[in-house]
C-alpha cells in the first residue's frame, strides 16, 4: 500500500490507497482509538464518511504527482452498521463520467467483510495550480 497523495488531512487520519484504476479506487484506514466516537470501539461517522469521500475522489479523478485533480461537489453516506474492527475498506467505482463531473458510489466494509456504509457522491474535475 501506498499513500499516492499529498493531502495532509488523509496523512493525519492514516488513509491509504491500495488501488487506484479507470474503475475505482480501493482506500483503506487502520482503525485505532483516536478515531472513536462516544461509543468505545465505534469509528465516527465523519471519519467513514472521510473515507468513502477519499476513496471516491480518487476513483473520480486520480492524483497527479500526488495532487488531487477533482473536488467533491456533493456527498451522500447511509450508515447501516457500527463500524468496529481493525480496519475499514472503502471501495469506490465510477457509475458515469460526463464532460466535468463524475458521479461515483463507494462501499465501506469493516475487517470482517461487515458493510457499515454506503455513498453517492458527484466529483468536479479542476486544474490545480502550478
Amino acid at each position: 500500500m501506498s499513500n499516492q497523495t499529498k493531502n495532509r488531512f488523509n496523512h493525519y487520519l492514516g488513509i491509504e490507497i491500495e488501488q487506484v484504476n479507470d474503475e475505482g479506487c480501493v482506500a483503506v484506514l487502520k482503525i485505532r482509538p483516536e478515531l472513536y466516537n462516544s461509543l468505545e470501539g465505534v469509528v465516527h461517522g465523519g471519519v467513514t464518511s472521510t473515507l468513502a469521500d477519499v476513496a471516491m475522489g480518487h476513483g473520480a479523478a486520480p492524483h497527479v504527482d500526488g495532487v488531487q485533480q477533482c473536488v467533491t461537489v456533493e456527498s451522500k453516506v447511509n450508515f447501516l452498521a457500527p463500524a468496529r474492527g481493525e480496519y475499514l475498506r472503502a471501495e469506490s467505482k465510477v457509475l458515469r463520467r460526463g464532460g466535468n463531473t463524475i458521479v461515483m458510489e463507494a462501499r465501506i466494509t469493516t475487517d470482517d467483510a461487515t458493510l457499515v456504509a454506503v455513498a453517492l457522491g458527484t466529483y468536479a474535475r479542476v486544474q490545480p495550480k502550478k
